[in-house]
């Protein structure tokens, strides 16, 4: 984790490839929202007791957000634990080349 934060702050491309991280992680979460049967945000968070504007914004990878934002998140959905959500959040080929080329540089 260290590794992906120290190559955000350095990277010139470190936006983009963010942008395509947190569309990702925002793409998940609407997986599971539908699959627990909801249509849309609004209801999800409101029955989950998340603030649904935050939630709208993670959710379309408008929004960054901390890690205990994400936990706390990750835990509304049934059945979930953090390995499970990450296992269906596609990681950007940049992102894991980048962190590779700078583990090797150490």
């Amino acid at each position: 984790m260290f590794s992906l934060l120290a190559f955000m702050a350095e990277n010139d491309k470190s936006t983009q490839i963010k942008g395509k991280l947190l569309k990702s992680i925002g793409n998940r979460m609407s997986e599971l929202r539908k699959k627990e049967g909801y249509k849309n945000y609004e209801n999800f968070s409101t029955d989950k007791g998340l603030n649904r504007t935050q939630y709208g914004k993670y959710e379309s990878g408008a929004k960054d957000m901390q890690i205990s934002s994400l936990i706390r998140v990750i835990f509304k959905y049934k059945e979930m634990n953090v390995q499970k959500f990450f296992d269906g959040v596609e990681i950007p080929e940049e992102l894991i080349k980048s962190i590779s080329d700078s583990d090797e540089h150490k």
